[in-house]
């Protein structure tokens, strides 16, 4: 079997990686490029369609001997699934996703009005359960990440076995996810394929930790906390919902992350599985009355979850007068709303990570440095999203794999000086036989 790192050997977004075995041929991501930073300005830059198109034989054509049987996605962050927007695939080619993952990703592409369509057709995969492509047995398993869901997983083909971590951690709120990967019997590892954005970070503390240190801060403050997150973030929305509960306040988030946790929710009980996110059910939740909310009003399709988000929805009077009581998540471009309708940022608190250098939505960064030229009292916390270098040493000793494969990093020298000759760092483009 042959893997190529089409993108992502050499930097942070934009995965895409090709297995090919015999005549198959799938892949596994096809991720947008993170934005570049302007050098002149400090800020990002963000990449245009045609930065996100790979040139890859059978992606758009059908001048190929053997073509592009799937493209499976591992989870809804842009860097890993966004370049599937740019231009319309080859009809040929199979788009493998959650059923969770496909509505997280159609609401967010009608939130603009001029957003980028998802190809209609999406095939599903399950959790635990085998899928047959070409000549590749592939069995999904869900991770623990910031994604609404994140899977890695196990491709078998000619004998061989490759794991395809995606983006992934063990001290989130899905801890359970990765125990339950390494207890997995997959047999001999021929390769591993896996991300490393925060190899350079040891061990660092769990989200739990994280949070705990937040929630003593907010029992000193006065006047709201402004937590910079993005909207399909469910864990940290969960762990913001239990926050509120906590310091009896309200979770104040907008209609694009009302329907997204009402659906996933709701996806996720038709599948048997109950989940303990925040709801239209969940006491101290309000929507407010913004641009977001007035655009989901707008989507037809979701006229019934619409109705039902109406009892939540309180206007900007209700948060003038409650401030001192609210946790407010913002999103890219949330100044514009806050400067227009809040304006009073007296007493007010901000949280943020380190993280919103490597964000994928664009306009965040702008938004973080406009609250902190506000004055607010800022606090950054350690960034979490990713598996620390502790857990990929965990993972490679429980599934000694034949070869490691770092992508999405830029610490490939970190797996060289740990593991030796196992460690393969490829350049974009470059190829391994196993």
């Amino acid at each position: 079997m042959k893997i190529i790192v089409h993108r992502g050997a050499e930097e942070i977004g934009g995965n895409c990686i090709e297995l090919v075995s015999g005549k198959s041929r799938i892949l596994l991501d096809y991720g947008q490029p993170l934005p570049k930073t302007d050098a002149a300005t400090g800020l990002p830059v963000e990449a245009g369609p045609e930065a996100a198109v790979l040139k890859i034989p059978g992606l758009y054509d059908n001048k190929v001997s053997h073509p592009i049987l799937a493209l499976i996605i591992s989870h809804t962050h842009a860097d890993h699934y966004g370049a599937l927007l740019a231009k319309p695939l080859n009809p040929g080619i199979k788009v493998f996703m959650s059923e969770i993952m496909e509505d997280v990703v159609r609401i967010t592409t009608k939130m603009p009005r001029d957003g980028k369509k998802l190809p209609v057709g999406i095939n599903y995969f399950r959790r635990n359960h085998k899928f047959i492509v070409g000549r590749f047995v592939i069995t999904p398993f869900l991770m623990d990440h910031t994604a609404a869901e994140s899977f890695a997983f196990l491709v078998e083909s000619e004998g061989k076995r490759i794991i395809y971590t995606g983006d992934f951690r063990e001290h989130g709120n899905k801890s359970n996810a990765f125990k339950q990967f390494l207890a997995a019997d997959m047999g001999p590892i021929d390769a591993l394929i896996t991300e490393g954005t925060q190899a350079d970070v040891e061990k660092g503390p769990t989200e739990q930790d994280v949070m705990d240190h937040v929630e003593d801060m907010v029992k000193e403050l006065n006047g709201p906390l402004y937590f910079l997150c993005g909207g399909q973030d469910i864990g940290l929305l969960t762990s913001l919902a239990y926050l509120a509960k906590n310091t009896r306040r309200y979770l104040v988030v907008d209609g694009y992350t009302a329907l997204l946790l009402e659906r996933v929710k709701g996806l996720a009980q038709k599948q048997g599985v109950e989940l303990k996110i925040p709801s239209l059910e969940t006491e101290y939740l309000r929507i407010i009355r913004n641009t977001a909310t007035q655009r989901v009003y707008q989507l037809t399709e979701y006229a019934e979850t619409f109705r039902r988000m109406r009892p939540k929805m309180f206007g900007w009077d209700w948060v003038r007068d409650n401030l001192d009581r609210l946790i407010i998540p913002v999103r890219a471009n949330a100044q514009e709303w806050v400067a227009g309708e809040i304006k009073d940022l007296r007493g007010a608190a901000l949280v943020y990570s380190g993280w919103e250098t490597y964000t994928e939505e664009a306009g965040l960064p702008e938004t973080l440095a406009w609250f902190k030229a506000q004055g607010l009292a800022a606090t950054e916390i350690p960034s979490t999203g990713h598996a620390y270098f502790s857990t990929i040493r965990k993972l490679v000793e429980n599934k000694r794999p034949r070869y490691i494969i770092p992508v999405n990093t830029e610490h490939g020298e970190k797996f060289t000086k740990t593991f030796g000759k196992r460690a393969c760092l490829l350049k974009n483009g470059g190829e391994l036989e196993v």
